[in-house]
């Protein structure tokens, strides 16, 4: 039986000034992601639009979308394939900054230090090295990584 091919956006929040990226906990697949979840095709809605919603819905922060920038609007920094338990997945994924950082009221998030975020076992190697080519391209000024 073929998976329904669904569609997805989601936003790594990293938090400039404080050196760190807003990561979820997936019940479903196990591990931890960005936020992010399903485009609303019954309202035709937009995938910065999904990002947006998806991050206020499961962190409780409203967020900013940035990066890179095309005939005026933001674009992805990435689009992605994968299959795994829930589908067959596009997810279209975005730059954002935190307009808050109070993620008190929910216990599946968490701010996770950039510069020692490869200590983080529980966070998928291929998210580990986004996030950081991430916050080395659009931080002012470079970065760098600490030991564990």
């Amino acid at each position: 039986m073929t998976k329904k091919r669904q569609y997805t956006a989601s936003a790594y929040i990293i938090d400039f000034k404080n050196h760190c990226v807003l990561l979820m906990y997936n019940r479903k697949l196990r591990k931890w992601l960005q936020p992010g979840g399903h485009i609303l095709d019954s309202e035709l809605e937009l995938p910065w639009h999904t990002a947006i919603r998806e991050a206020k819905e499961e962190t409780g922060i409203d967020i900013n979308i940035v990066g890179p920038v095309l005939n005026g609007r933001r674009q992805p920094i990435a689009v992605e394939h994968y299959s795994n338990s829930v589908g067959d997945m596009i997810d279209i994924q975005y730059l954002a900054e935190p307009l808050s950082t109070d993620i008190s009221d929910y216990d599946n998030v968490c701010w996770q230090d950039i510069f020692t975020i490869d200590c983080n076992n529980n966070i998928d190697d291929e998210i580990k090295e986004k996030v950081k080519r991430l916050y080395t391209k659009y931080q002012i000024g470079g970065s760098y990584y600490g030991k564990c």
